[in-house]
Formats: C-alpha cells, structure tokens, sequence
C-alpha cells in the first residue's frame, strides 16, 4: 500500500501550512548512526498487498526532514510484500516483511547486513521483540522463533496458539497474542531461559497488541465480529501474575508514555470510507478515562481520516500519528505532536500506509 517519489523530501516548516519542499541528501551512502544530524525516526510503510513496494522512510526530528524510499535508495530494491514490523536493537534495524515471509538486519544507514527467510511450515512473519543477544518473532504458523542478533539464525522454536501477533518482554518472559483469525482468546506467557510455554491467560477475542507502562501490561483486542464485521476493539489491563484480564476502554489505537495511555477509537462506513476518530487518555496510577482530547488542536484531518498508525518516541514522548494514503493506495500523512498536544510538524511520509516506527536515541 504504498505509492511515492522517489528520492524526493518535503521539508514542511509549520504554523499548520507546508512551507517549502526541496530535495536533500542524508549522507549519499548513509548517516553515521554517531551523528546527531542522522535520521532518528525509521517509518515503515506497509505497502499495497502484493504489489512488493514496503519500504522504510528516514525523519530527522531536528531539521524537520523526511527521506522516503530509503531502504530502495540504499539496497536497489523494495522490502518486498507487506512490511509488517520494524525494531531498534543495539544498533541495528530489524524488520519483518509478512507477504515476503522474511525478516532482515540493516545497519544504520539502511543497508540489510543478514536476512532469514521462512519456509511455509516456518511460517510468515509477524511481530517483533529483542532481549540481549536474541531477536524474537512470531509466526503464523502457531511458533515464536529465537533467532541471534548476529546472523538471524533460528536456535529455537516456541510453540504458541494459531496466528500469533504482537509479542513483548515482560520482567524474564515473552507474553505473545494469540488472534486466532478472531477465534483465540489467550496470551501465551513464555519462560526467557528455557523458551518453554509455561502458562497462558484468557483475555478479550482476538488479542493485537501490547502496550507498556513502565510493570503494566496493557492488551487491544479486536473483539468478538458480528454479522457484519464489526467489534467493540476492547481494551485491557492484564495482570501477569494473577492472569486475570480486565476491560479498561475500547480503543482501535493506544500507545503509553509516563503512565498515561493515548488512545483513539475509529468509526469507519466502509462503503464510503468516512471515518470518525475520538482521542482521549487513560491514567494508569488513578484508573481513570479522560475523555477529553489529548490533542491541543483537532484538525479535520485527523478527525476524519483512517488512524493507520500511533506511536510514542521513548526518548521525548512525542506522539506520531500516521494516517493511511487514500484508499489505501496513495502516500501517508504523519502528524507529530507534542507532550503538550501541539501539532509540531505534519508531513508526508513518501509511502502508503505508515503503521511502524522505529526511534534512535543518538545521545545515549
């Protein structure tokens, strides 16, 4: 899902307008992961289903730059199909790429330096977590892989549910959602030493995705369908001791950053593709909705578009709100935003459907 001009960066200067767009050069061969003028933002665009054009765009927060295409400018070829995933991990990028059914290493400036393709019975696949010397991903076929940080070689196999999603480290194990296509309801909690499954709780139908506040294990579920493709897109508490699961908010979106949780909740007529987004927060101390806006200024834009992606930098806890290219097809938007719900930039990513991203903290 992704259409761009290649080589080409918009360097939007805002008081809410584009201000110039020009061209500009991050380096020729790369920027060097040292340099606090190299590209602190790695977006991955998904791209359109079977078309092979997933990519990566580059975004230095400082000077308000966005390099689209940058995995083709440095590798001479798209990710391929469908980019599903994509992590910072000592130094280096790991992606996943579903449709192509292979996840890569790239060094800093985008060059890929080892890939690992899986075969059918392997599965294809689908999300990422990293603990010291390993890379963990889960596969449709019902396994986590344990793969070294160094090659991705595959040591181990974990077995888990049907079509596996999101997977995280919570203290010394993975917790890993298992969707089921829509017919699962468990998290499987997996032991770091032995890699064995040792336990799973009952959470919400079709489990998505993990969010992390600081010992707090939140999970977005889709739900349960109903006749006509619908879900409520629960959201939940998970204590991992007690493996009980609790309903805190419906969310379709949600990221956290010092103990308050983002949300959005989308409404889409897909016969038209309107679409209604509600943003509001959650504190996880109180236990307690704010349904006011977090966003200082609501645009049209935001309010009306398909919320494709929400992130949080770690470092500085600026929200990145991606939206879909029309129809799934044409470039994506991003809209960064400050702590304070200021809209800081708002730019074009150079790719269709922006749903990942990656943050570099080049000061550490």
């Amino acid at each position: 899902m992704k259409k761009v001009s290649r080589g080409v960066i918009c360097a939007c200067f805002v008081g809410f307008v584009l201000a110039s767009c020009e061209p500009i050069n991050l380096g020729g061969g790369g920027v060097s992961s040292t340099e606090m003028s190299g590209p602190d933002v790695f977006i991955l665009c998904e791209g359109t289903y079977g078309a092979n054009n997933a990519d990566i765009s580059v975004y230095k927060s400082d000077s308000l730059l966005c390099q689209g295409e940058y995995y083709m400018l440095q590798n001479g070829q798209y990710l391929g199909d469908t980019g599903q995933d994509i992590l910072y991990h000592k130094d280096h990028i790991y992606v996943s790429v579903y449709g192509s059914s292979y996840v890569a290493k790239l060094d800093m400036e985008g060059r890929e330096l080892a890939r690992y393709s899986f075969s059918p019975n392997e599965g294809q696949p689908r999300y990422l977590t990293a603990d010291g010397d390993y890379i963990y991903v889960t596969l449709y076929s019902g396994k986590v892989a344990k793969m070294k940080t160094t090659d991705l070689s595959v040591v181990d196999y974990a077995p888990v549910g049907k079509n596996p999603e999101d997977i995280v480290v919570y203290k010394e194990q993975l917790l890993v959602a298992n969707s089921g296509w829509g017919y699962d309801n468990r998290v499987t909690v997996i032991d770091l030493v032995s890699f064995d499954s040792i336990s799973s709780i009952t959470v919400e139908w079709n489990p998505q995705q993990f969010i992390m506040s600081d010992d707090s294990v939140y999970l977005l579920a889709n739900g349960q369908y109903d006749e006509n493709w619908n879900c409520d897109y629960p959201v939940q508490h998970v204590d991992v001791e007690t493996g009980v699961a609790r309903t805190i908010a419906h969310a379709t979106q949600a990221v956290a950053y010092d103990g308050t949780l983002y949300m959005c909740y989308s409404t889409t007529d897909w016969a038209t593709y309107a679409t209604e987004n509600t943003f509001f927060t959650y504190d996880v101390s109180s236990a307690a909705i704010d349904s006011a806006s977090f966003l200082y200024d609501e645009t049209e834009e935001l309010a009306s578009n398909s919320i494709y992606m929400m992130e949080v930098n770690p470092n500085n806890g600026e929200l990145y709100i991606g939206l879909a290219g029309t129809k799934f097809v044409s470039s994506g938007m991003i809209h960064r935003i400050g702590r304070d719900g200021q809209l800081i930039h708002r730019f074009d990513v150079q790719g269709a459907n922006p749903n990942q991203a990656a943050f570099i903290d080049y000061k550490r």
